[in-house]
């Protein structure tokens, strides 16, 4: 892990898929869907391929493979609708669910920062229920370079007016971890159950459980709402 100054955090980040709710299946499961309407069943390597990437790059990457016979704005449209029909409540990460809706209490801003599709991303937030406790959101339609590039971290941080090093990243992938590194921001990775350390060395802080989470860098009556 990275040794970094601890300065104050004014600002947390959060990714959503795989995050705040664990959605990666169901995501693979819409495209697979929707591939096989067409004739095009995926496969296991489609998958592996296919994580932590946008809508744009999803697309580049299986319009490329096979010879699928629509467009990118369909491709998009109708699986961000079989999404938000799907995605339900119980997909939700408790713990980290939790200790979102704590530092929302605290009245420390939060924003989500998503390689998705905004619409994907409100309806994630509406079946949460957090869409109150978000400043404001940045997806894959807003930038020119998604994660793993720095930019919609950047961009978050600016639209705040904090700075990056006062900025605190919350993330399950080796993409966004990266993103938000490349951003100079302290990063804390808290991945599926059972996901190797090793792939995660960049980030600040690795987290498997809400004792872990670095709650020494928010306000002290923070801690008490994340440990209750």
């Amino acid at each position: 892990m990275q040794n970094q100054t601890e300065v104050a955090v004014k600002a947390v980040f959060w990714d959503i898929d795989g995050t705040l709710i664990d959605s990666e299946e169901l995501h693979y499961q819409v495209i697979a869907d929707w591939c096989a309407d067409l004739g095009f069943p995926l496969k296991k390597e489609d998958n592996d391929s296919l994580l932590g990437k946008s809508m744009v790059e999803k697309w580049e990457i299986l319009s490329g493979k096979y010879p699928i016979e629509s467009e990118e704005v369909t491709f998009k449209k109708e699986c961000a609708k079989r999404y938000c029909d799907a995605v339900k409540k119980d997909l939700q990460r408790d713990e980290l669910v939790a200790i979102f809706r704590a530092i929302a209490k605290a009245s420390i801003p939060q924003a989500c920062v998503s390689n998705g599709d905004m619409v994907v991303v409100k309806a994630n937030l509406k079946v949460l229920e957090l869409t109150e406790m978000v400043a404001f959101c940045i997806s894959g339609d807003d930038v020119k370079n998604g994660k793993p590039d720095p930019e919609p971290y950047l961009m978050a941080a600016e639209k705040l007016g904090v700075k990056p090093p006062n900025c605190l990243v919350v993330e399950d992938s080796t993409i966004g971890v990266a993103a938000a590194v490349a951003g100079g921001m302290r990063v804390v990775a808290w991945p599926e159950e059972n996901t190797p350390q090793d792939n995660f060395l960049n980030a600040d802080y690795f987290v498997t459980c809400t004792e872990e989470f670095p709650h020494h860098l928010l306000p002290i009556f923070v801690k008490s709402d994340i440990l209750k």
